[in-house]
């Protein structure tokens, strides 16, 4: 699909502003997204300093600014900062993600200049229990000029039941690269049973339950490899070896595809999530998968899952019994699943409803000619 903006000789410009360049969700979609708009022009300023890892953004065309944001103690020469940048570079749009640097975007980004924020959590979770001046925040800097795009309906719903907001809002599912669509061939299932997690070693992603139900499996032939790295890494590895669990800990994941097609079973025990991009990269290899029963689980597989309750690990733990003793009924969820995340997180598709999105946000009419 080419794109280009009427009345415009060069690129039209995106800056995008987001927190850091550290690996996660927010950081992995907009790297992807950057890749899947060559037709325009990308800066990409980020707050925090420390520990980047800058992914693959750096590429050419791609401006990378650190603002070195060290609290709120310097907001405002950092606010003027990013004033001064949307200034000298004259995007066409701006588009930030995640809290902090959202609400420095709102402070600095001028009434010109369209801006849309995405929200990529669950806010009531990761920001207004943690600190209920976030709220306010939000409600004091939000206006109705601006725009949101929810990565699912569920966090939307969620962000609206303590925001007011009447301006536009969008549901946008994350996407996955074409060449994460590499369905796998099925085989006898090994023994053990190979089980895979994937996701930072954090409070959200609930690995201490998963561990817990995996006592409850202790005695069967079952296996589980998680990979991630975080802050719960020393307190997950001393619950694994105090209770001997056939359990290990693998560090970061590289070759996410090729990891994926060597495992029996998908599991993730989530407390909460904003959409899940670990769900879909395991349904776009075709790898059967058992999650925790959370809303926004069901909504982005539709339920072609299955779904193990958050309240009750040895219960939990005999529904994922009972999953493995039917592994040809699993990959046959997991074909549908497959079918269903082609259909629904390719590029293709959210490229078209990002751009209308734009389209519609800037009120600049956007051209889209098919490629022959």
């Amino acid at each position: 699909m080419k794109v280009k903006l009427l009345m415009k000789t060069k690129k039209p410009i995106i800056l995008h502003t987001i927190d850091s360049l550290s690996v996660g969700g927010a950081e992995i979609l907009l790297n992807n997204t950057i890749k899947l708009l060559p037709e325009f022009d990308h800066i990409v300023v980020y707050l925090f300093k420390q520990n980047e890892l800058k992914l693959s953004i750096l590429e050419d065309g791609v401006e990378l600014i650190c603002l070195e944001y060290k609290g709120w103690s310097n907001l405002l020469p950092v606010v003027l900062k990013l004033k001064k940048t949307i200034q000298e570079k004259k995007p066409f749009l701006v588009h930030s993600h995640l809290f902090y640097s959202t609400i420095c975007t709102r402070l600095a980004v001028p009434s010109s200049v369209p801006l849309v924020s995405t929200l990529h959590s669950l806010y009531s979770k990761d920001a207004f229990e943690k600190n209920i001046q976030s709220i306010w925040a939000e409600r004091f800097l939000l206006k109705k000029k601006h725009a949101l795009i929810a990565v699912s309906k569920f966090v939307l719903d969620d962000y609206l039941l303590h925001i007011p907001f009447s301006g536009k809002r969008y549901v946008l599912y994350n996407f996955l690269p074409d060449n994460m669509f590499n369905l796998k061939t099925y085989i006898e299932s090994s023994i053990p049973i190979k089980c895979v997690a994937l996701g930072n070693l954090k409070e959200a992603k609930n690995y201490r339950y998963l561990l817990e139900i995996f006592k409850c499996l202790k005695n069967l032939n079952v296996s589980l490899d998680i990979y991630g790295v975080g802050t719960e890494e020393n307190e997950l590895a001393e619950m694994i070896t105090s209770n001997a669990l056939n359990v290990k800990l693998c560090g970061a994941a590289n070759n996410i595809v090729e990891i994926l097609q060597s495992y029996d079973l998908f599991i993730q025990a989530s407390s909460h999530e904003g959409f899940g991009i670990s769900v879909i990269e395991a349904m776009a290899v075709g790898v059967p998968v058992i999650l925790s029963d959370i809303p926004v689980f069901r909504e982005i597989t539709q339920n072609r899952a299955q779904f193990f309750p958050l309240d009750d690990a040895c219960k939990a733990a005999e529904i994922i019994k009972e999953v493995m003793g039917n592994m040809e009924r699993n990959q046959a969820i997991a074909l549908k699943a497959y079918d269903f995340a082609l259909m629904n997180y390719s590029s293709k598709k959210y490229k078209e409803q990002l751009l209308h999105i734009y389209e519609d946000i800037t009120r600049q009419k956007l051209i889209n000619e098919c490629a022959a």
